[in-house]
């Protein structure tokens, strides 16, 4: 099988600056993503707003004397509270100039009329995407579009991405989208329309799956025995740039100049794009056999020379392609994406254990979508301080990216992914048994199941990488994580819209989806040390019922002889 030749190549290269190189694309998207992934918590959070009346602006009545005058009360949510969108119908010029006394408050049941202006509360943020265009009111239905427009752009960007990549290489996408992404976040950070800005979100969000190329290539390069710890680590910067997030918005209170500041880690991700190096195994896929060789012989001369000479390497990893069965191309790439993309499903859903996979991986990746950033954009539901929340929030990512990695190697992936659903899901649940006044219980409740809900998504991630076969692993990771984007498309309108009216809504739609995913993970096979699948034929043969009778499963060590590396030639070359 080609993937135990390839994975014994890089074993043999061992871990080092090369490989770190590759790793160091990947950090790159994520010390800067979030900053756009979770902008809705900060470029447009949920203010108070109250009706203005431009009559009473200038007298001298404070807030609370105008509001009592021209805001009625309305039910909402099981008690009374001032309206966001009607004032009373009254002659406010004639009060204008007139001092506040308690008989100007003689009538709350005048008719109302629906709001022309609105103040809003500047206390904790002085700019937001809300307040700019005024998004509330009967106009509120467009402002979790701010957030759920770089989610839907995300869904149609990970397959589309995974396509790219899989036809045109790792580091062709990666490039263009490195240059895109960062022009056009400088670009909407200073667009004056609401339309351009909305348009530009979903394009970043379309670009947002460069980071599930950038992981791929980096599983796929990392040798077999770290490639379970790297896995689960090179995510933390993830979690770094989510406090820092929270941070930097403490300080910078306008959206624009927030969002222009956080624009600026993307310098890292223009600079690696010279000295980019295509993946290995993907050039193996394609038949580019010298390429490939040549992409490993500079990797083991930044790593000691511990492959042998290209030549020698040529002609080894010919061999190994010459071993990999080869399936015959479909029609259906003749005729473009859309039918690649039904082809690459079709292909995930035709063999009985691999069909299994790719429903359990697009369902748990769907209900963790939900969960997930429903739980990192609640700030204003869990808690009464956004940067506080999103610090802390961040924080629980860094055991939930790393913390877990001891007790994968143990137990494997499938049961500790499915505890990990389940705690969070427990935790989550709890939040609607606990007093209103508790609000530090609440807070903890939200972490510990922000905690177990990061270590679920993440090693999702590497379980997906490592069920699927190389002929679809980064398109088909990138199907199952577009479910995960179609998730979270509804959890701005479950934060923004209907917790509002049923506060405990949110708390009872995250909890139960965690436990559903808790039992749906318990169908994936665990892949712990097994070899990567090449083809749908290798899953079939590791993961299927009869794993014993394939007798086309071969190993590199079968068939080939040891490699020498360039050390041992010189010594043989001396003794001769």
């Amino acid at each position: 099988m080609l993937s135990s030749g390839l994975d014994e190549l890089f074993t043999t290269l061992g871990f080092g600056r090369w490989t770190l190189s590759v790793i160091l694309t990947y950090i790159s998207w994520a010390l800067v993503l979030p900053y756009f992934s979770l902008g809705g918590a900060f470029y447009n959070p949920e203010v108070d707003h109250w009706c203005d009346v431009p009559q009473l602006s200038d007298n001298n009545w404070t807030l609370e004397q105008r509001l009592n005058y021209s805001v009625p009360w309305e039910e909402r949510g099981g008690g009374l509270e001032r309206s966001h969108c009607n004032v009373f119908i009254r002659n406010y010029s004639a009060v204008s100039n007139l001092p506040w006394t308690p008989d100007l408050q003689d009538d709350l049941t005048l008719a109302t009329r629906n709001c022309d202006h609105w103040q809003y509360d500047t206390s904790t943020f002085t700019s937001t995407v809300t307040m700019e265009w005024d998004l509330v009111c009967e106009r509120s239905g467009l402002s979790p579009l701010f957030q759920s427009l770089y989610f839907l752009g995300a869904a149609i960007g990970e397959p589309l991405l995974g396509f790219l990549s899989d036809r045109y290489g790792r580091r062709w996408v990666l490039m263009v989208a490195g240059v895109i992404f960062s022009l056009v976040a400088v670009a909407s950070a200073l667009l004056p329309l609401l339309t351009l800005v909305l348009a530009s979100r979903f394009i970043l969000g379309l670009l947002h799956p460069s980071c599930s190329v950038a992981y791929v290539k980096a599983m796929e390069v990392c040798p077999t025995k770290q490639r379970t710890i790297m896995g689960l680590l090179i995510t933390a910067p993830f979690a770094f740039t989510g406090m820092m997030f929270g941070a930097w918005a403490y300080l910078v209170r306008d959206w624009r100049t927030l969002q222009l500041f956080c624009t600026l880690p993307a310098v890292l991700i223009l600079l690696q794009i010279p000295f980019m190096d295509e993946s290995p195994r993907w050039l193996m896929v394609q038949g580019r056999v010298e390429e490939a060789a040549k992409v490993l012989h500079k990797a083991s001369c930044w790593q000691g020379d511990a492959l042998p000479p290209q030549q020698q390497l040529t002609d080894h990893l010919q061999k190994l392609r010459n071993q990999q069965q080869t399936v015959p191309k479909s029609k259906a790439e003749e005729y473009g994406c859309v039918a690649v993309w039904f082809k690459d499903v079709v292909l995930m859903l035709r063999q009985p254990t691999l069909r299994k996979i790719t429903l359990a991986l697009f369902s748990c990746y769907f209900l963790t979508g939900i969960t997930y950033w429903g739980i990192s954009l609640s700030g204003t539901v869990f808690s009464d301080d956004p940067f506080l929340y999103m610090v802390m929030s961040s924080l629980m990512e860094v055991p939930g990216y790393s913390g877990f990695t001891p007790i994968v190697v143990k137990f494997g992936r499938r049961p500790v992914l499915s505890s990990c659903f389940a705690i969070s899901g427990a935790a989550i649940l709890a939040i609607l048994i606990t007093p209103t006044a508790y609000t530090t219980v609440t807070l903890v409740l939200a972490l510990v199941g922000k905690l177990f809900i990061t270590g679920a998504y993440n090693l999702l991630y590497l379980t997906a990488s490592e069920l699927l076969p190389t002929c679809v692993r980064s398109r088909g990771l990138n199907l199952s994580s577009m479910m995960a984007r179609v998730g979270s498309i509804m959890s701005p309108f479950i934060i923004g819209l209907l917790a509002l009216t049923y506060r405990w809504l949110p708390s009872l739609m995250f909890g139960t989806f965690a436990a559903l995913a808790s039992l749906i993970a318990l169908l994936l096979p665990d892949s712990r040390h097994k070899p990567l699948p090449d083809t749908t034929q290798d899953v079939e043969q590791l993961y299927g019922r009869r794993t014993e009778a394939s007798p086309t499963l071969i190993t590199n060590s079968e068939s080939l002889p040891p490699l020498k590396n360039q050390e041992d030639i010189e010594q043989e070359t001396t003794t001769q």
